[in-house]
């Protein structure tokens, strides 16, 4: 089978067809997985005043009690993650998903605008009653498009009547911007794996008909060989790809011969967790469910790297010890670090034997 590389010809048509996809609980996982990553891809601005040393902390409880008009049937994804600043000072960002494929007309896009404005006042209503502050806090909201185009970069919600109202605005990112910027995203997956959900998203969307994704979908798996993960990271960034670019039930064996095939041309194993029953139950950080068959080979530079950012965002700040010690590691003292760092909960549970 040839595959094209789609950063070197313009993306076919989208194919005629629908298909029933699960993008809210990818979505979920890959934000809470990779949230610093994401900021950095779709917010750098905002990426660079945030103090990264300093975990993040979700606030998915506080979110959830918050009642919105119109959101119970609809299809999205919230995170609300308290930050600490470069300053010192704390800040809220909302990253809100439509999970919707389309916002179709003026109306629908008022009223996307309208939700954002409900969220982030009552956010900080509810912080403001919780924590008894008398000033409102700081909150950045951030809305997301799976496949919306020409929405624009900022959308503006206004209420005013006889000279009084409010109005708010606030930064939207288009997915489907980042299609004529496929290289960018291979240039970045190796030390970005929020990334590859982001190709991952583009493709689903080119090929809504799950029949036609077959091919798409091993070039994404043929691509993540090139990046270097460490195995633990390969395969959380490998079920993602399953979980966004889905096929129909009868074209899995196949997918599955042809990834075997894969691994033997390259003479090593790609990350074959093909076990549908834990990907449907859902998965949590640190959790494999699955077989990792042999070792991914890549850049040890940029295994140590992945390991230190994970290292950094469970357990804070580290000393130049700790980060000497990982950049001064082999591949095989990197490949067993990673894997115990999925269950460790503490920093010396990392470097045991």
């Amino acid at each position: 089978m040839t595959l094209r590389n789609p950063s070197r010809s313009a993306p076919p048509p989208k194919q005629d067809g629908s298909a029933s996809d699960d993008f809210d609980s990818p979505w979920k996982q890959g934000l809470e997985l990779y949230f610093a990553q994401a900021v950095e891809l779709l917010a750098p601005s905002l990426y660079r005043i945030i103090d990264w040393q300093v975990p993040v902390v979700f606030l998915d409880k506080e979110l959830q009690a918050i009642d919105i008009p119109g959101k119970k049937h609809r299809r999205i994804v919230d995170k609300l993650a308290q930050v600490r600043l470069r300053d010192g000072s704390d800040a809220w960002l909302l990253v809100h998903v439509e999970i919707e494929r389309h916002l179709k007309g003026a109306q629908a896009i008022k009223a996307f605008a309208w939700r954002m404005y409900e969220y982030r006042f009552r956010i900080q209503s509810r912080i403001m009653v919780q924590r008894q502050q008398d000033q409102l806090p700081r909150i950045y909201s951030l809305g997301v498009l799976l496949e919306s185009q020409g929405v624009g970069k900022e959308l503006i919600h206004t209420d005013e009547y006889l000279g009084q109202g409010v109005q708010f605005r606030f930064p939207v990112v288009e997915l489907e911007s980042w299609r004529s910027r496929w290289d960018e995203l291979e240039t970045l997956a190796p030390s970005n794996p929020f990334a590859v959900l982001i190709m991952a998203q583009l493709r689903a969307n080119q090929y809504p008909n799950k029949r036609t994704r077959l091919g798409p979908k091993l070039q994404l798996v043929r691509q993540l060989r090139q990046y270097g993960y460490p195995p633990h990271i390969a395969v959380q960034v490998y079920r993602l790809v399953e979980w966004v670019v889905t096929l129909e039930k009868d074209q899995e064996p196949e997918f599955v011969r042809a990834v075997q095939a894969l691994s033997k041309e390259n003479e090593m194993s790609y990350v074959t967790l093909i076990e549908r029953a834990g990907r449907d139950k859902g998965f949590a950080e640190g959790q494999i469910e699955g077989q990792i068959e042999g070792k991914i080979q890549g850049s040890v530079e940029g295994q140590a790297k992945l390991l230190l950012r994970l290292i950094q965002r469970r357990f804070g700040p580290t000393t130049d010890d700790v980060a000497q010690r990982i950049q001064a590691a082999t591949a095989a003292q990197l490949e067993t670090w990673s894997l115990n760092f999925v269950d460790a909960t503490e920093l010396d549970d990392v470097f045991r034997d």
